[in-house]
């Protein structure tokens, strides 16, 4: 939608401050908060000395990296030129934090040595160096830095912009593109300066760009064939770097986000692939990460990602479940005045969700829209710990509907949840 307005951004700024019931009371609960987050090794131990460049060699030796445009699942033959270590011998790296953060995940950086040496930018984050290093093979931090500050200059989400690229190399690899098409652009593989200029390209609608700037799915849709089966969308919205056939429970939360492919609601493979308990929640043994019904913990779980948006506070301190839910509850209460409970929260995040959900449903999305790319259904894992596997949508589709109180035949909310929510005024 910017795009079609060439805007770039939109700025927002306050004009009034904000006022809280009980500053002591709330200094109290974010200190709980606060202790919480620096006790979780996650956090403390991996985001905030390495950013979420850390993630990398971890995620890959779940078997939850997609690789050469989610061909494979595991990528150990870069963990030495994209993992962490790599980064920060690499790059000169310095941190910083969103205000009072304790964790500080963020990063900006310069290129040290090489072609685009001394060139500098933020990041680039984990979900870049997924994008165009292990999906599109470029072997290379700098190179994958380089092209992370190029679409931070050029207005180009990483996610995105990556994945519509690793579907153009696979579509030239397979003949689908040829340099006829791709205006002399040798498309292969892990050509760096192909894919800056395909960038270009795409942020000026120039020739191919044109086509690839539309997204995965209408770009596959003007090319006809058999395009469509490398593309790698839900809804429209190309997936990011958490694989789904070795993470089962993130197989399902992408198929049914309201927004296309979303990897953060909530960021499943921690509790299956990584094996995280919560016992706040109910999660109180390690969930298979291969098993695709039994989904009953995805509900939880989403719902305190949910709340953690509600609140205004930042995933990183719930996506590894550092911060309890109950801390947020009373952080809240403190905030606000409002005596809310662990329960409470929970019940205003599962109204919201049901909420978008119908809202969807009004513009004719149902069960037939939470489906994942081909591939990801029909092709079994060559490597990694989901080595063989596939994802049977269907039995964990129908296990999340039940454990949502949604109808299994339609993925819509039952006439008795919307009650039991306030919202049979959302009622078909």
């Amino acid at each position: 939608m910017l795009g079609s307005k060439n805007l770039k951004a939109i700025g927002v700024i306050g004009t009034q401050s904000v006022s809280l019931t009980d500053p002591d009371a709330l200094k109290s609960a974010s200190a709980k908060a606060m202790d919480e987050i620096k006790a979780e090794p996650f956090t403390s131990g991996l985001l905030s000395p390495y950013g979420t460049p850390g993630f990398y060699n971890s995620i890959s030796s779940t078997g939850t990296l997609p690789t050469k445009n989610w061909q494979r699942t595991s990528y150990p033959e870069s963990h030495d030129v994209l993992g962490h270590e790599a980064y920060h011998n690499t790059l000169e790296v310095k941190s910083y934090s969103c205000a009072q953060c304790p964790i500080s995940c963020g990063r900006k950086s310069t290129i040290k040595d090489g072609p685009y040496a001394g060139e500098s930018g933020g990041g680039p984050e984990y979900e870049t160096l997924g994008a165009f290093g292990s999906k599109c093979l470029i072997n290379d931090v700098s190179a994958v830095a380089k092209i992370g500050y190029d679409c931070n200059e050029l207005g180009l989400d990483t996610i995105s912009a990556g994945q519509i690229v690793a579907t153009a190399m696979e579509w030239f690899d397979q003949g689908i593109l040829d340099r006829e098409k791709t205006d002399g652009i040798e498309l292969s593989w892990g050509n760096v300066e192909a894919t800056l200029e395909i960038l270009r390209k795409m942020a000026y609608r120039e020739g191919i760009g044109d086509l690839l700037a539309e997204g995965s799915k209408r770009a596959a849709a003007k090319m006809g064939g058999n395009a469509v089966d490398y593309t790698f969308e839900v809804k429209g919205l190309e997936m990011a770097s958490c694989g789904v056939r070795a993470s089962k429970g993130e197989a399902v939360v992408h198929a049914v986000s309201p927004r296309g492919a979303d990897h953060l609601r909530p960021y499943a493979s921690v509790i299956d692939a990584f094996g995280y308990l919560e016992e706040e929640l109910g999660i109180t043994e390690k969930q298979d990460p291969l098993l695709d019904g039994n989904k009953g913990w995805v509900k939880p779980v989403q719902e305190l990602s949910m709340a953690t948006n509600l609140i205004g506070a930042c995933l990183f301190a719930s996506i590894c479940l550092a911060v309890k839910g109950s801390t947020w509850a009373g952080v809240y209460s403190a905030a606000t005045g409002q005596s809310c409970s662990l329960e409470g929260l929970l019940l205003s995040a599962e109204r919201v969700i049901n909420m978008e959900r119908m809202i969807n449903f009004r513009f004719g999305f149902d069960r037939k829209d939470d489906t994942l790319p081909k591939r990801l259904l029909k092709e079994p894992a060559p490597d990694g710990p989901g080595e063989g596997e596939v994802v049977d949508l269907d039995t964990a589709l129908d296990s999340y509907y039940e454990a949502m109180g949604w109808d299994t035949a339609t993925g819509i909310p039952k006439p008795e949840k919307l009650q039991e929510l306030g919202l049979s005024w959302m009622q078909a």
